[in-house]
């Protein structure tokens, strides 16, 4: 049963969407509801006289990005369906309506199972060492999808920026100060970083969409393939490395984490990587710089350690990973 609050919620939602031109005159049968980091997303059954269908609705929390978000992505999804062929079109969500001042998006739902649940279920230490064909397999098939994604939407390389790249990291190495890294051990990596990429400066690197956000949560799979949701993030044209370095960093974030295998997200890298690189390649050292890049990132947006995390040594472990990446990225 909904607590009182979040039911009186729910209906003020229920009786905004059912007031709009596009689902006036049908029902709406709430689901269930799921919380990420700046959102509440509330599955519904559709119906009226002539469909009947799932749909999602994100609400953004309150904030003065709020409606900005939800007007972006809303744009984004539009974009995506008019560059993207039915194949792949479909395995992102539909926009169906946006209310900007109401922080509310309306998309068709999207099949699968969070690739997280996955992750907990084939990866944890228990399990994980005797399951990794459970967890290549997923993973092959999302580093198909990105790979179809950026063939897709393949745009003009574009030159990679030393500059932008430290200011980046710069700003999201100062936040994980404020959960327990050092800042001899911050500076350390900053200036490994620094001096590592300085020979791609000025480098043209091959460009594509990036999702902005390419981590487990917002993955879906199935057993007959990839759904992604979240396109909040975006844009037509970055280093094919971002998406790459986000997922890739996420996992060696995940692995110093308690519960989980290294073995297991290990299987789960090299899945990832046999099913992206198809007759791509890869340069190792932009792919180090950008998963350091995308570590650095999780780290700092996500919440201070707590459960599941040993605060001293775990920060020991990042730490080492961390400074293990800038030096793989020196060219």
């Amino acid at each position: 049963m909904q607590p009182r609050a979040e039911l009186t919620l729910c209906l003020e939602i229920e009786r905004e969407i059912l007031s709009q031109p596009a689902f006036a005159g049908g029902t709406l049968t709430f689901s269930r509801k799921v919380s990420a980091r700046h959102s509440h997303l509330l599955e519904y059954e559709f119906g009226s006289s002539e469909v009947r269908k799932s749909i999602i609705i994100k609400r953004q929390f309150a904030g003065p990005w709020a409606e900005r978000a939800t007007l972006s992505e809303y744009s984004n999804l539009k974009r995506l369906k008019e560059i993207l062929e039915p194949p792949l079109a479909q395995t992102i969500p539909e926009p169906l309506l946006a209310i900007p001042k109401s922080g509310l998006l309306v998309t068709s739902k999207v099949d699968g199972d969070p690739l997280t649940n996955v992750l907990k279920k084939y990866a944890n230490r228990l399990a994980g060492p005797f399951r990794t064909s459970r967890l290549r397999g997923p993973a092959q098939r999302v580093g198909d999808w990105l790979r179809n994604f950026q063939s897709a939407t393949r745009a003009e390389p574009v030159a990679f920026s030393i500059e932008a790249f430290l200011a980046d990291l710069e700003f999201r190495l100062a936040k994980l100060q404020q959960k327990g890294f050092t800042a001899a051990v911050t500076r350390d990596i900053l200036q490994s970083a620094s001096q590592g990429s300085a020979g791609f400066d000025g480098k043209f690197v091959p460009a594509a969409a990036k999702h902005g956000d390419f981590i487990p949560q917002n993955i879906l799979v199935e057993r007959a393939g990839v759904g992604v949701v979240d396109f909040e993030g975006f844009t037509e044209r970055e280093p094919v490395y971002e998406d790459l370095g986000m997922f890739l960093g996420y996992l060696l974030v995940l692995g110093a984490r308690v519960p989980y295998s290294p073995r297991a997200l290990n299987a789960a890298r090299d899945g990832f990587l046999a099913g992206y690189v198809g007759d791509y390649t890869i340069d190792q050292a932009l792919l180090s710089a950008f998963t350091l890049k995308g570590a650095v990132r999780i780290l700092s947006d996500g919440v201070s350690f707590s459960k599941h995390w040993s605060r001293v040594g775990n920060i020991w472990m990042l730490s080492t990973r961390l400074k293990q990446l800038v030096g793989s990225s020196s060219v």
